[in-house]
């Protein structure tokens, strides 16, 4: 328990809904976490894709440039460790070495490399959460679907796999976010992920806010759906098969009012 776990998240093209960078995000304010190290992205990003940003006032001007930032955290008395950064364009391997051997030194306890996707999932039922490890019991633990995936990858695929070679206990974890629906924000899969990485590693984080956009966020698609009835169709569609994949007895609309109970149970 006195080794903190890591949290990793980048933004880009793993990133569906900024769901995994919001839900980092969330964890490194919760847990009041300021900047231990940063890797500069000189070396590893492609500046016309992640743009430095600029600030001018009063005749000063800063110029933001794209790189990771390891902060570091405290929850109920324990370290969080929360890495964030665009996802780098060039050198992933070096760029894997480099992160890690700088979180060596905080020992951790385990990675977990979060990571969002756009995929056939219903904005009506539970978003799935996807786990990419080594471990199968891990899997049964977390109550989450094994990722079964081929084709392209990005960094976080990597950094797990670079992390297991050096021996660190990591693992990804992936949320579906509505292929029709993956704008940013993505409420319901900004907690989906946070109630996994709960359960992994003890961080809880408070999610009244989030049930309340969550909701506004479901509103908010139903009203646009309304006038796409082919979409409709599509949403429909989506809502029977994930409810087929449910053991018998349970749908979609249960599983979420009971979710819905647990965090108000949570909250109070």
């Amino acid at each position: 328990m006195d080794r903190p776990w890591v949290v990793v998240a980048f933004s880009g093209w793993n990133d569906a809904g900024s769901a995994a960078t919001q839900a980092a995000t969330l964890i490194a304010e919760y847990s009041q976490a300021k900047t231990w190290r940063t890797i500069d992205g000189e070396e590893f990003h492609d500046f016309r894709q992640a743009r430095p940003a600029i600030t001018v006032r009063n005749d000063v001007e800063i110029v933001n440039w794209p790189r990771t930032t390891i902060r570091i955290g405290s929850w109920q008395g324990q370290q969080v460790v929360v890495v964030t950064g665009p996802e780098p364009s060039f050198r992933w391997r070096t760029y894997c070495f480099r992160l890690l051997r700088q979180l060596h030194k905080l020992n951790p306890a385990g990675l977990v490399v979060l990571g969002a996707m756009a995929t056939d999932v219903a904005h009506t039922r539970q978003l799935p959460v996807m786990v990419s490890t080594s471990d199968p019991s891990l899997i049964s633990t977390l109550g989450a679907e094994k990722l079964e995936y081929d084709g392209p990858t990005g960094i976080p695929f990597v950094l797990v796999t670079q992390a297991r070679r050096f021996n660190f206990n990591a693992l990804g974890l992936w949320v579906g976010v509505p292929q029709y629906a993956c704008e940013s924000p993505c409420p319901p899969a900004v907690q989906a992920l946070l109630v996994r990485i709960e359960e992994l590693t003890g961080i809880a984080v408070p999610q009244a806010g989030l049930d309340e956009d969550k909701r506004d966020w479901v509103e908010a698609i139903d009203e646009a759906l309304s006038e796409h009835p082919e979409l409709v169709e599509y949403v429909t569609s989506l809502e029977t098969e994930q409810d087929a994949a449910l053991p018998e007895g349970l749908t979609g609309d249960v599983l979420a009012v009971e979710f819905q109970s647990y965090l108000r149970h949570r909250t109070n």
